[in-house]
């Protein structure tokens, strides 16, 4: 008996296997989108601050969580900037190409966002020190839901904002300790 398929086409004869990363990906964003308390919890996260929960909802529906092993690299200096993520669990570290640590990022730090504005490549390394988890979100599904939503992209980019002002303060306080400290050493 021919039965009549809601889009026209008898799946039944489809090579319908989808590979596991494919399926863990697709219910990772769907348990994430899903439950009340997730929602809550990211809305927690710096980057999210002031979003209505159907604006997080719509981020979070583009979104997907990747896990990381320790050590394990993220980016490398120079790579292209197509994303960037949140760290939910973990710890890592951003490295300059010399190896030496520029500092690292606990839950709810944000990588990769000056790239994905600017369309610089990567200005850093970065490596998990511990196993990670992070939210990642892809530059072209995040500016495409900035077009279609401009109060949100308000919201966010001003996130953005505040929170790269808050790591440029922390590097100028950084650096006039540095710069306190050399001169120190030069009038010895």
């Amino acid at each position: 008996m021919n039965e009549t398929r809601r889009s026209g086409i008898d799946r039944r004869q489809q090579n319908s296997t989808q590979n596991n990363e494919q399926r863990k990906n697709t219910e990772q964003r769907n348990s994430l989108r899903d439950t009340d308390e997730t929602i809550q919890r990211f809305k927690n996260i710096p980057m999210f601050k002031g979003l209505t929960t159907d604006q997080l909802k719509k981020l979070l529906h583009i979104s997907s969580i990747k896990k990381f092993k320790e050590q394990e690299h993220i980016y490398r200096i120079g790579e292209e900037s197509n994303g960037m993520f949140i760290l939910l669990k973990g710890k890592i570290s951003i490295m300059f190409n010399n190896g030496l640590e520029l500092l690292s990022i606990t839950p709810t730090g944000t990588v990769g966002e000056m790239g994905l504005f600017t369309g610089e490549k990567r200005s850093a390394s970065v490596l998990t020190v511990t196993e990670c988890i992070a939210l990642f979100l892809y530059k072209e599904e995040l500016f495409a839901l900035f077009n279609n939503d401009s109060n949100l992209a308000n919201k966010v980019l001003l996130n953005v904002i505040n929170d790269l002002s808050k790591k440029m303060r922390k590097d100028n306080t950084q650096l006039e300790e540095l710069l306190y400290r050399v001169r120190a050493l030069d009038s010895l």
